[in-house]
Parts: structure tokens; sequence; C-alpha cells
């Protein structure tokens, strides 16, 4: 691995997405920055500040073999826990380098009031993350209300531990992403929310690109963006100036700053817990705002936002990960819903429910198995990538589950309200993701599970080379979506084994088995991993066998003889 040496604290104003260390949340807060739009001021630790404190301690290396390990066990709850709190306590015991804590103390004391103690709030900016093809929403670790420098430190190992927690190595293994983790740290001064929510330029659960979305609750945005309360949702024109429709949610608590500088939760009497949060005017100029943001980056946009009387201030932005076209309603099942939501993530599924409530109880879900809850945050994600469907008593459409459901293509309900007390255990239910409804029984003729996630920007017709392209999958169940498109051929070796490294100018990879992988096949050499037998189906269909060294199956396909390529 190589080490990158001498990394400096840089300034939002400093950070673009086409520089070197501008990626993630933190390139994204300086481009709004340098558009001049609000946001609260701050500093970023590059991943190259993670890289190097880990080189320093000597265990950069220790920490990608058990990543490795943990990816390819993503479907095993204890075993993938244990790998990765193994990890994670290692990050810690690394600790920062004191040049680096150095670095850190000046940049905190040229916040305003930074001397005395700025409160900041200290987020998680992984590689990778926040951009076009994953969100990683609310996977690695945020802190609110932090102050003074102590804790800023402690915050930021936390971040950094983060990267191996369950839930972000599930993530990683599901959107096949198996390569060395690196995150960095972004460190803003806390703003002191009255109300706060999320926007999306676009509509999530159909795909309307001539609609807004704007969520909102009292205090800060934690509560929106975990799901832990109904927020209230507001649909806005795209051009920003009326109102189509505001449903108000019902909201038990808010997180604000303590006396002790803190978050604090604060209950909500009946009156406030059901109380619009947002005037038509406040939801019109939020949404204005979030508009600004799309038309700087070009493409429809997931921000999240916090309002201190009548400011507004931008905190996050990022691409909206899926925006899928609504498909046509399938035939479900018959009778009145048994419950009603707001539609999170399209598609239809049936199966038999299972109530849980907590993330710790996920073994208890079968493979197929409805999802119910009374919420669920980012810690579900391993459970619910066995879900058939996903149904929840709080939440919105923007909520970090909600948005991860349409990555994996699982269909979603959020915000139901009675669905852990009127459905039963083992209850065969239909799950409506486009209509927001769950229904008794399955329909005769089942419907498809999953809808087909589309990326969010619009693809620009497909330029002809005479490169040969390949694709490196890391599951399986998606080689016929991938036998589809417009790749040479792919190729899957099993649990992980192979990981692409840099080597030289180019990339190759390295079978922990010991064997090696050219970077035109990207498959490993030994003998077990040879092509695999021809399916009597023809040359578009997925040949299988399994590797000796590995007990898991190789795949390639071949694509129809008549996709050719072209040279220019």
């Amino acid at each position: 691995m190589t080490t990158i040496l001498a990394p400096t604290v840089r300034g939002l104003p400093r950070l673009r997405r086409r520089s070197p260390r501008g990626r993630g949340k933190a390139a994204n807060l300086g481009e709004l920055v340098a558009a001049g739009l609000p946001v609260p001021p701050g500093f970023v630790l590059p991943a190259a500040f993670y890289l190097d404190a880990m080189d320093r301690a000597g265990v950069r290396e220790e920490l990608a073999s058990l990543h490795a390990r943990a990816i390819a066990a993503a479907d095993d709850p204890s075993e993938l826990d244990a790998l990765c709190q193994r990890a994670a306590a290692t990050v810690r015991r690394a600790g920062l380098p004191a040049g680096l804590v150095e670095q850190v103390r000046v940049a905190y004391s040229a916040l305003p009031d930074g001397d005395a103690g700025a409160t900041v709030a200290v987020r998680s900016s992984a590689v990778g993350e926040d951009g076009a093809d994953a969100s990683f929403a609310g996977m690695n670790a945020t802190f609110t209300n932090v102050r003074g420098m102590d804790a800023l430190l402690e915050r930021i190992s936390e971040c950094w531990a983060s990267v191996f927690g369950a839930r972000v190595v599930a993530y990683r293994a599901a959107r096949g992403y198996a390569g060395e983790p690196a995150i960095a740290v972004v460190v803003q001064l806390m703003v002191r929310a009255d109300r706060a929510g999320v926007v999306f330029t676009a509509d999530p659960a159909t795909g309307r690109r001539d609609v807004v979305v704007v969520e909102a609750a009292f205090g800060q945005g934690e509560v929106v963006v975990s799901g832990a309360v109904e927020p209230d949702t507001y649909r806005v024109g795209a051009a920003g100036t009326r109102l189509l429709a505001a449903r108000v949610g019902h909201q038990t608590h808010e997180i604000v700053r303590g006396e002790d500088g803190g978050d604090r939760t604060l209950p909500l009497d009946p009156q406030r817990a059901d109380a619009r949060v947002l005037s038509d005017d406040e939801a019109c100029d939020v949404a204005r705002l979030a508009l600004r943001v799309q038309q700087h980056f070009g493409v429809p946009q997931d921000v999240e936002w916090a309002m201190v009387g009548r400011r507004t201030w931008l905190v996050q932005a990022r691409p909206i990960t899926t925006l899928t076209a609504a498909p046509a309603r399938t035939t479900t099942a018959d009778g009145e819903p048994l419950v009603r939501g707001l539609a999170a993530s399209p598609g239809t599924a049936s199966g038999r429910v299972r109530i849980l409530t907590s993330p710790a109880e996920g073994a208890a879900l079968q493979a197929g198995e409805v999802l119910v809850a009374p919420m669920t945050n980012p810690d579900w994600l391993p459970t619910i990538r066995r879900a058939a469907a996903l149904v929840t008593d709080g939440g919105g459409t923007t909520c970090h589950a909600a948005i991860v459901a349409r990555e994996l293509g699982v269909p979603c309900v959020v915000g139901a309200r009675e669905a852990t007390t009127v459905l039963r255990d083992g209850q065969v239910v239909t799950v409506d993701g486009s209509a927001g409804e769950v229904r008794q029984g399955a329909p005769a003729t089942p419907a498809p599970a999953r809808a087909e996630p589309v990326r969010a920007t619009a693809p620009s017709a497909p330029e002809p080379i005479g490169t040969r392209l390949y694709v490196n999958l890391a599951m399986p169940e998606q080689a016929e979506a991938v036998a589809r498109g417009r790749s040479t051929g792919w190729g899957w070796c099993g649990r992980s084994s192979c990981s692409p490294r840099r080597s030289g100018g180019g990339t190759r990879g390295r079978c922990s088995r010991g064997g090696s992988r050219s970077s035109s096949s990207r498959r490993c050499r030994r003998r077990c991993c040879a092509s695999p037998s021809r399916s009597p189906r023809g040359p578009s269909s997925t040949g299988r066998r399994i590797c000796a060294a590995t007990s898991s199956a190789v795949w390639r396909v071949e694509p129809p003889t008549s996709r050719t390529s072209t040279t220019r």
C-alpha cells in the first residue's frame, strides 16, 4: 500500500470535486461555498489523514485483511459483527498522530468562538460517499453539539472507526465495494436549529422531476434522517413558487442543544406533536434554495437543511442515487389496505410478516419475509438486505433507511403509524411500495418483488469505443441485470477472495489464495477459477462452477455475438 505523506487540514472553501482531495460530503460542501450558498464554516481532515495514521500505527495491512473477511461474511450477522468490532477497536487504538492533533487544534481555534470552544458537528465523509452511485446514507458516524478539543479528537477517532461498522460493511458488500476503505472527516460550526429536515429536488418515490419534496421536523434534523419521527411532507412545484400538497406528520420528540452543550431529547406535547412545522412560504423558500443546489451540480439533489428563525443553512448535499420511474401497477392482493403510509421505495412484494423492534433481533428474519418495525435506521441494513419488503410505523420518504431501500430495490412503506400493532407475525401480506399500501394475502399472479433502480443522472448516448469492457461483480444476484448491459462480459469470485489493488500504472488483482488477475480479465488465474462451462441456454446465459480454493461460485457472462464493439 502507498503511504500518503504530509496531509493537511483544509478549509471547506478550498475543496472542489475535481480536486484529488475533493471527494464525498466534504467536496460537495466546498462546491456550495464556492457557489455562494449558505453553508456553516468548517474544515476537513482528508482521507489521507486516516490512511497516514493507520500506516504510522502499523495496522493498515491488518485492517485491509479484516475488511476483506468482513465483506465475505456480510450475510453472516454474528461473524460480520465480530470482525467489524475487531477492526473498529484497532482503529481506536491507533489514535491520531501528534502532527494531526496540532493541525486540528489550529483549525478549530480559527472557527468563530473557537478559542472559547466552538460547538461543532463532526461528520464522516467516506471515499465514495455521497456520490451518484451510492449515498452511504447514514452509514458512517455523525456527531452533533461537540464542544472542546478533547471531545473533538475523540469524535474524529470514532468517525474513523465507523468505516468498519457492521452496517457500513454490509452496505459496501451490497453495492459491490470491496476495496480498502478510507474516510475523511468534516468539522462544521453547529447550527442551533429550531426546525430542520431534508429536501429532494425530485420525487424519490415516483421519479418525477417536476416536484420538490420537503420534509421537516422540530429541532435538529437527526430525527428526520434517522426515521425517528414522522416528519411533515411538503410537495412543491419544480419552479419553487407553489405548494402542491402538505401532509402534517406526528412527532413525538425533538433533539436540541442542551444547557451542557450536548444533545438533549425533549418530548413534544400533543398540540405541538401534530402542529405544522413550515408555512407555505417557508416550504417554498427551502425548495428554491435546494433548486439552486441542483442548478449548480446539474443533477437532482438530496439536501439536508437547518433553519434558525427565518434563516436557512445547508449542511449537506449529494446526488439522488436512485430515481425510479413509476412502475406499471401489477395485480395486488384483494380487499382494503390493512395499513397505509408513505410510498418510499417502489415495487411490490409478498411474504410473511416478521415484526422486529431492534436491529439486534435481525437474525430472526428469514430471507423473503416482510420486515415490519417501529422505525429503521442504518443499523438495520444487514436485515433489510434479506427482506422482501419493509414497512415502518414512523419515518419519511427522505430518511436514510428509505434511501437505502431504494438503492437495494426493496419495496418500502414508511409512516404507516400502526403497522406493528395491526399486522401479525406470520401473516401473509403484499406490500405496494409505489402506493404506500399493505394488503392481506398474496396476488394470484405474483408480482415482481423488486423495482429496477435508475441512476439519477440522465444517461447520454454511449460513445463507440474499441475497448472491451468487463465488469467485476460482487453480487451474483445482479448477474442478469449486468448481462443485459453493454459490457463485453463480467466475472465474480465469491467470498471476496479477489480484491483489486493498484500496481504501477494499471489495476491488477490479487487472490488471497495465491492467484492473480490481469487488468483485462479481472478473474483469478488459478485453475480453480478457470472460465466456467457454457450454459446450454446460449452465449448470453450465466455459467457457474465452484472454486476449489474458496468454496464459492465463479461466474461469467458473455454477451451475444451480435453485440460487437466499434472502433472509432
